[in-house]
């Protein structure tokens, strides 16, 4: 009879260890400072370094355009003709126009 009393003590001390460790590491899991919230973080941090390596490389491109902006004359010549149709003094500029075809 002791025995029987004693060993339902046991299984209910377990039962209720088990629960409290399933509350543990549910709670672990799921709760704000948990495993899915590190690695949502995790991700966000891999997703924030590529833009960051974008905007860089970004940056180093536009400093090299105003370097040679500043200081390459050929440069500055080749966007004043593309951009803005100029020409050296007597220079022709000729237009050709392209004809269509009739099929």
């Amino acid at each position: 009879m002791i025995n029987k009393k004693q060993s339902k003590k046991n299984k209910t001390k377990l039962y209720v260890l088990a629960t409290f460790i399933m509350l543990g590491l549910s709670s672990l899991i799921f709760v704000d400072l948990g495993v899915m919230r590190l690695i949502e973080l995790k991700k966000m941090k891999r997703s924030l370094n590529s833009d960051i390596q974008i905007l860089l490389s970004q940056q180093i491109g536009l400093n090299d355009e105003i370097h040679k902006l500043t200081y390459d004359t050929l440069y500055i010549e080749k966007i004043a003709r593309e951009k803005f149709l100029m020409v050296r003094p007597g220079e022709k500029v000729f237009r050709v126009i392209e004809s269509k075809q009739v099929q």
